[in-house]
Order: C-alpha cells, then sequence, then structure tokens
C-alpha cells in the first residue's frame, strides 16, 4: 500500500512538472510572439513617420565688428513614406524651425510612380543651384553658405531681391530620372513652377516662377549639372552704400533670371565642388546684372578630422566693373561622434567699394539626432 501511495505521488509530480514545463514552454513562445508582433507593428509606425532634428549654435567673431555667440538652427522634421507598391511610392517630409520666430520650412510629399518620372508639391528647397538643395546645414561642410548662394539663391536677407527664404519656395515640381545603373542614375532632373515669394505666404502677384535643373552623372563620384529661374516680382534693391534693401514700386512687375551649372566630385579621401552662378535683376529704372561663384576642396584624414578651403565671390553689379567681395576661407571639422561636430573657420573678406576688408572667425558645434 506504501508503495503504491509513493508511486501515485511521483506520477502526481511528474504531471505537474510537465504541465509546468508546457506551461512555460507556452508563455515563451507567447513572448517571442508578442515581441515580434510588437517590432512589426514598430517598423510599420516607424515606415509612417520617423523623427530627426538638429540643433547648431556657434560663435562669430570679426576685426573691424562685433562678436556674438548665435543660436543658428534648431530644427525638427517629420517624414515617412504613405506607400509603396505597384503604383510606386508616396513620401512627405515637415520640417520646424524653432530658432528665431518658429515656423514651418519644409512641408511637402513626393509621389514617383516610376524612377522616370514623379512630382512634388508643397514648399521645399528650390533646385537653383548645387549648394542650396543639396547641403543642408548639417552636411555643409563650411559654417557659412557661399557668397553666390546667400545673394541669388534667396538663402538669407542678403539676397539681391531681398527675399529670404532659406533657397525654399511653395510649388509644385516634375522629377526623375533615366538610364540607372548600381546605386546612381545618370540623368535626372527636376523642373519647377513656384510662387516666387516669402515662406508660409501666398503670393502677392500673377506671375510665378520657373526654375530647372539637370544632373548628369557620368560615374558615381563626379556629377555635372546647369540650372535657370525665370521670374517676376516687386523686388527691392540692395544698396551697396547702405548695405541695406530699399523697396521698389510693388505695383510694377520685375523681371528676374538666373542660371549657372558646375561639378561636384565625392569620393572617400573627401570632395571638390565648383558652381558659377549669374543673374539679371530688373529694378527702378533699369536692371542689375551679377555673377558669382565658388570653388571648394576638403580632404577626409580620419573617421574625425576633415580639412577644407574655399574661395568664393561676388559681384553684385557687374556694370559698375569691380567684384564686390572676394572671401577666402581655411577650415577643419572635428567630429568625436557620429552625430557631433565641431567646426573652425577662418575668413579673410576682401571687400572693394570703400568697405573694410574683414578677418573673420566661426566656430560652429552641431548636434544631430
Amino acid at each position: 500500500m506504501r508503495k503504491l501511495l509513493l508511486a501515485a505521488v511521483a506520477l502526481m509530480i511528474g504531471a505537474a512538472a510537465f504541465a509546468q514545463n508546457e506551461t512555460d514552454t507556452k508563455t515563451l513562445e507567447e513572448r517571442v510572439a508578442s515581441l515580434e508582433k510588437k517590432s512589426v507593428d514598430w517598423n510599420k509606425i516607424n515606415r509612417y513617420v520617423s523623427v530627426s532634428g538638429y540643433v547648431i549654435g556657434g560663435y562669430d567673431w570679426n576685426d573691424v565688428g562685433t562678436s556674438t555667440f548665435k543660436l543658428k538652427n534648431v530644427n525638427l522634421s517629420l517624414f515617412g513614406n504613405l506607400y509603396k507598391g505597384d503604383y510606386g511610392t508616396v513620401d512627405y517630409k515637415i520640417q520646424f524651425a524653432f530658432a528665431g520666430s518658429p515656423k514651418v520650412i519644409d512641408a511637402f510629399t513626393t509621389y514617383m510612380p516610376v524612377k522616370e518620372f514623379g512630382m512634388k508639391f508643397g514648399q521645399f528647397k528650390s533646385p537653383l543651384t548645387w549648394e542650396n538643395s543639396m547641403r543642408s546645414p548639417t552636411t555643409l561642410e563650411f559654417v557659412n553658405y557661399s557668397l553666390a548662394v546667400q545673394r541669388l539663391a534667396r538663402m538669407s536677407d542678403q539676397d539681391i531681391c531681398g527675399l529670404s527664404a532659406s533657397g525654399r519656395d511653395l510649388g509644385f515640381e516634375f522629377l526623375g530620372s533615366a538610364l540607372h545603373r548600381d546605386g546612381f542614375s545618370i540623368i535626372n532632373y527636376e523642373l519647377a513652377i513656384f510662387n516666387g515669394y516669402k515662406l508660409n505666404t501666398t503670393d502677392n502677384n500673377k506671375s510665378k516662377d520657373i526654375v530647372g535643373r539637370l544632373i548628369v552623372t557620368p560615374v558615381k563620384p563626379l556629377s555635372l549639372f546647369g540650372y535657370f529661374q525665370r521670374g517676376e516680382g516687386a523686388y527691392p534693391t540692395f544698396n551697396d552704400a547702405t548695405q541695406k534693401l530699399e523697396p521698389q514700386d510693388v505695383n510694377k512687375y520685375l523681371k528676374m533670371y538666373r542660371y549657372g551649372g558646375g561639378f561636384s566630385y565625392t569620393d572617400y579621401w573627401g570632395f571638390a565642388r565648383a558652381e558659377i552662378i549669374g543673374g539679371k535683376t530688373h529694378n527702378i529704372p533699369g536692371s542689375i546684372n551679377s555673377a558669382g561663384g565658388y570653388f571648394a576642396a576638403g580632404a577626409i584624414l580620419n573617421d574625425h578630422w576633415r580639412l577644407v578651403a574655399r574661395y568664393d565671390y561676388i559681384d553684385e553689379d557687374l556694370d559698375s566693373k569691380k567684384i564686390n567681395e572676394m572671401d577666402y576661407t581655411a577650415g577643419i571639422t572635428y567630429a568625436p561622434l557620429k552625430n557631433v561636430d565641431l567646426k573652425l573657420n577662418y575668413t579673410f573678406k576682401q571687400l572693394n567699394g570703400g568697405f573694410q576688408d574683414k578677418n573673420c572667425v566661426y566656430v560652429q558645434l552641431t548636434v544631430k539626432f
């Protein structure tokens, strides 16, 4: 009887252990399935909504002016893919800028039914110039954009037309590529129609700006490009004597043309890039012919250090027979972490028109997330 009792107890313990083991195994499988489901759900969410941003601050000094600390950019971006399937892809991006007056600077969607042809609508960077649209503040090799881009591509408040729009505009664009290779396309094009006015603002006239760009990439490191812009508006004129923008008659349409081109070569050792930009800006009573350009190059020393140099110039009024400004810049970049870099630039500004030359030092810290 005792042996039977012991055997029964042993069977009960074994059955309980087996049941517990089965329960543990089932729980583990359920946990793995739950984790997999959460991973799939997160990947789906991340596909639709991704978040990135950056903070850029710095210090500017020159020997004939003032010195100041600056908070240049505090930007946050939301972007993602709304559709990817048999009918192409639909992407979007919304970017907010918080330094100064908070505002939306990018808000657009792109539909690409095929690689060869697509459409973009919203507020986005103009394809005018390479440096404006292909280099953001976080990927630009220097602290400041080149003079020609600042004055002729609406990048800053020093633009000849008086329209500071971060190189962006509100409009519609056709874009695409052809002759595809492994990792790149030989032909890339963009043709856009814009308001030709300020950010986040309805147009103040009936005319529109036309901007186009063609990029030819014969081999992956090298791109050759050309671009143009035709626009009309009530543009103020930049007065060299006062260094201020003076308003024009807003009831008259003033024509504006921009054109240029250049090359960009980027490889494992560094980069070399050059652009020449010209323009004609009608004012009252005549017009201003302008020209500018730059040549920039840099060497990657290792994962943390890079050296850069640039020569750039702007002649705001060719009829004056003088170059308004030539800048010579040398710089070094230190990136201790993947998302952190520190830039130090020295620029000698050679000014004409009775203005004193300047020695300038720029320090910039960029943190990306």
